[in-house]
């Protein structure tokens, strides 16, 4: 099915604005961004602007929205046929997640950049439980004297932890290490822990 020459003019103004305030956030903190600037810097005018957004911000969720979209399928890749997830069957080339990250480093760097101020972290975590919640149901069979919302919890914010920290660490190990290492703290235990008394 073709694409209407006029739904192409809008997909094509849309994508403008987007890489204009993307390259603007590069330069300087969102909060100090103006409309204005945004049209500049992408050629059209105020009334385009308007035509399709409210605010800055409306485009940057936009933004954002788009970007976990495309997390969504990456997160979903290992199990998207699977009715029951056995973590020792799962081949680490399968969790594509980390690749997803990689290949919009630009954009989360930027995000999570502090000058951004726009509470992106919260908004990937929140994404993050979402999928979580919505597509796991964790056994009681674990430990049935633990809570399961705070087992959830734990888990959900350490794997978003382990995300931010590889980004802020300008993705150090390669995607396959990072998927590799997953899948070995999903299935790690610690019955016992070893107090280090050089502390």
């Amino acid at each position: 099915m073709t694409i209407p020459n006029s739904d192409k003019r809008v997909l094509r103004t849309k994508q403008d604005l987007r890489t204009s305030i993307l390259t603007l956030m590069e330069q300087k903190p969102f909060a100090d961004i103006f409309i204005k600037e945004i049209v500049e810097t992408a050629q059209y005018n105020r009334g385009t602007f308007y035509a399709h957004y409210d605010s800055k911000e409306q485009l940057l969720d936009e933004i954002i929205n788009v970007l976990f979209e495309d997390m969504e399928i990456a997160y979903r890749h290992p199990y998207v046929q699977l009715s029951v997830i056995e973590l020792d069957k799962i081949a680490s080339e399968s969790v594509v997640l980390f690749e997803h990250f990689l290949s919009n480093k630009r954009l989360y760097q930027l995000l999570l950049s502090p000058a951004t101020n726009y509470n992106f972290h919260k908004k990937l975590t929140e994404k993050i439980d979402q999928l979580f919640r919505e597509d796991f149901i964790i056994s009681k069979e674990i430990d049935p004297s633990v809570d399961l919302n705070l087992f959830n919890t734990y888990r959900i914010y350490g794997v978003v932890g382990l995300i931010v920290e590889w980004i802020e660490n300008d993705f150090l190990q390669p995607p396959s290490y990072m998927s590799d290492q997953l899948l070995r703290i999903l299935k790690f235990s610690t019955p016992e822990v070893n107090v280090n008394q050089q502390r």
